[in-house]
């Protein structure tokens, strides 16, 4: 079925009646087609439902390019009827594929004018671009490459009836007043749906130039490359034709040339001279190229088949869609494949979808291209947009969206409906009720908590041989552990965590060999770079369990150890905790200890309050942080995929009533490769 009704038709239709134009190949004008429209909008519905429909073929008409010029532009007109159709079709899809074209594009697209084109260029050359490729497509609309241009409409996810559409518009028939014979490349000038496959075609090479620092201003098939430097034009211009032979393209040689602001030249009939810019056509009325052929319509009889077409087959229908072949994958520059987890940190910039990949943008550069199929988690720090579409698909395909202050502060996530496992959120919330039951989950997860941060400390102790009061300290600590097996309130544990946690941070920083002093575990907000780190982690630590709970069917609100609070997600702080010595703490000593963190990498918050990193340190932990929570042993998981399994861990003990066992870190060998996800920072 359609993605729209008979409503979307009659408005397409007066679209077209607005257009106007001449009558297609089956001789029908626009004023014949609007006077039957109400019978024939319903039923033309009716046979691409039915799989009936079949275009007219394309009326072909030859006009002059310029007054009294000898070249001539071939334009291919469809039928009044397959011009509505294709209308709608295209108001339908430019919902979508607007919002992943690129600012450099200009040419058929709404609210994108001539002016605006000139205004960016206006800027680049404020910008310090004085050099410019002045580039033209040979022969662009009439030869692009149908193939490509099928497998490419085939990985989107438009739906069969529109792929159908598609399929018999871009492999259409020419009328030529004698003959029919069919369109073997090339999109038709005449055919409302061809300027927005004419633009779709190129958003590769509009995003792969921009990708590389070309500022590129785009008008369908003219457009400029601008460059600060001789040289930079000319490494554009093999660039250009680079990626235009990728899309099995080429540059007109004639039209093609590099020249400057200073020495002139002109672009979608505007002169440019220095800082001068002169647009006659806003003055000047200009004449349009006289008609040099027509061809007459179709005769009745060879009509007959494009109006009675019968329902195509399940073998026709078959065959179709296997003459869709999709190229395989490339990897190109500034693209990463298969990444789980996606930090944006470049300040200004913004998130959008382009097809089943997402791009990162700054100021018309494109930052990352990357394919949201693995995408598990995204990570928003500070001013960073997300496009609606993006949003919706990120949703719509159950990735988390996290955003964070500049400073790595939670403010909180936009996550996918919550798992529909309703039983597993009623087992959670008997077992809360149960207050046996909870006290217990929560001994075994303080306990696993001290446990953990003993075997960190004695890691440490074997590596730098403290004096005896360490070793003793450190028993009582581990004594501790098995104290609260004897609590019997939250409250009593509460306390036993919090002395252990004193004395653990005590013990731990005997090992701090950087120039950062501790004065003990503060925050909110943290007063000093090692707490400023601990922080920051434990945050992050926090964000990822509570998706994954969430994503799972529990509430990552209702805890047991943590006691349910406003906005406060406690089960994921309940869980996090026998991760946080092990997995942050131990992180934190080693960045400040190899002095990969130093005193001009923080700087203090708003008024003084608080330490926070600076922005390239920033990215600098979040590579180490993605880096350490993917190292593998060689005996055992990486720290991410030991998150999941405590996380899956916990619903089976939900579920089936039994105990919970948490997450008791054992000291394998050291990391020697990393797990099966992967992430980008920008």
């Amino acid at each position: 079925m359609l993605p729209f009704g008979v409503e979307q038709l009659a408005e397409a239709q007066e679209r077209v009646v607005e257009n106007a134009g001449c009558a297609g190949a089956d001789g029908v004008t626009v004023e014949m087609f609007a006077r039957r429209s109400a019978k024939v909008l319903p039923e033309l519905l009716d046979r691409v439902a039915r799989g009936a429909y079949r275009p007219f073929p394309l009326l072909e008409i030859q006009v002059e390019k310029k007054p009294g010029s000898d070249k001539i532009r071939r334009l291919l007109v469809p039928a009044v009827r397959d011009r509505v159709l294709q209308t709608a079709v295209a108001r339908h899809l430019s919902h979508s594929f607007e919002e992943e074209f690129l600012e450099c594009s200009f040419g058929y697209r709404p609210g994108r004018s001539v002016d605006r084109a000139i205004a960016r260029i206006r800027k680049c050359h404020e910008l310090g671009y004085r050099y410019v490729v002045d580039a033209d497509v040979q022969s662009y609309f009439d030869n692009v490459e149908h193939k490509r241009l099928l497998a490419l409409l085939g990985e989107r996810p438009l739906g069969e009836a529109v792929h159908g559409l598609l399929r018999q518009w871009v492999k259409a028939q020419v009328w030529n007043g004698s003959k029919v014979t069919p369109l073997r490349a090339g999109v038709p000038q005449g055919s409302p749906i061809s300027p927005l496959l004419a633009n779709f075609y190129l958003e590769d090479f509009d995003r792969e130039l921009e990708k590389s620092g070309r500022k590129l201003v785009r008008y369908a098939d003219d457009f400029l490359v601008l460059a600060q430097t001789p040289d930079e034009a000319h490494q554009a211009l093999l660039e250009t034709e680079t990626l235009l032979a990728a899309a099995h393209l080429k540059v007109n040689e004639e039209k093609t040339h590099i020249v400057d602001f200073d020495h002139g030249f002109r672009f979608l009939g505007a002169l440019f001279l220095g800082e001068a810019i002169w647009v006659p056509w806003k003055f000047e009325k200009r004449a349009k190229g006289r008609i040099r052929f027509m061809a007459r319509p179709m005769p009745a009889a060879l009509r007959t088949p494009y109006e009675l077409a019968p329902p195509k087959s399940s073998m026709e229908l078959a065959l179709e869609r296997a003459d869709l072949p999709r190229p395989e994958p490339v990897a190109a520059k500034g693209r990463s494949e298969g990444v789980a987890f996606l930090y944006l940190t470049e300040q200004g910039s913004i998130l959008r979808k382009a097809g089943d990949r997402l791009l990162v943008e700054r100021e018309d550069e494109v930052l990352l291209d990357l394919p949201y199929h693995k995408l598990e988690h995204v990570l928003l720090l500070g001013n960073v947009q997300v496009t609606t579409q993006a949003m919706g698909e990120l949703l719509e395909k159950g990735v988390t969206m996290s955003l964070f202050s500049r400073q790595g502060t939670y403010r909180g996530a936009l996550s996918p409906p919550r798992g529909k496992n309703i039983d597993l959120r009623i087992a959670q919330f008997e077992r809360w009720r149960d207050h046996g039951a909870a006290v217990e989950i929560a001994k075994a997860i303080v306990a696993a908590k001290i446990a953990n941060g003993v075997l960190t400390l004695e890691r440490y102790r074997r590596q730098a041989d403290p004096d005896d009061d360490f070793a003793d300290r450190q028993k009582a600590l581990a004594a501790s552990a098995e104290g609260t097996a004897a609590a019997a309130e939250i409250t009593a544990l509460d306390g036993m965590e919090g002395a252990a946690a004193k004395e653990y941070f005590a013990l731990l920083m005997r090992f701090n060999k950087s120039e950062f002093e501790w004065k003990g575990r503060q925050k909110h907000p943290p007063p000093d770079p090692l707490n400023a780190l601990l922080s920051l982690g434990y945050s992050f630590l926090m964000n990822e369990l509570a998706a994954l709970l969430e994503g799972m069917g529990l509430d990552p609100f209702l805890g047991f150890l943590h006691q349910v609070d406003y906005g406060r997600p406690s089960l994921a702080l309940d869980v996090m905790e026998p991760f946080r010595h092990p997995v942050v703490d131990r992180l934190t000593l080693t960045l400040v200890n190899r002095k990969m963190m130093e005193a001009q990498d923080f700087r203090a918050g708003p008024g003084g309050a608080g330490m926070y990193l600076e922005p390239k340190a920033f990215r600098r932990f979040l590579n180490e942080w993605e880096r350490w929570m993917l190292a593998k042993p060689a005996k055992g998981t990486c720290f991410r995929e030991c998150l999941r399994t405590e996380a899956e861990k916990l619903c089976a003990a939900l579920r089936d009533g039994a105990g919970f066992a948490p997450w008791r870190w054992t000291e394998d060998a050291e990391p020697e490769g990393g797990c099966n996800t992967s992430s980008v920072t920008t």
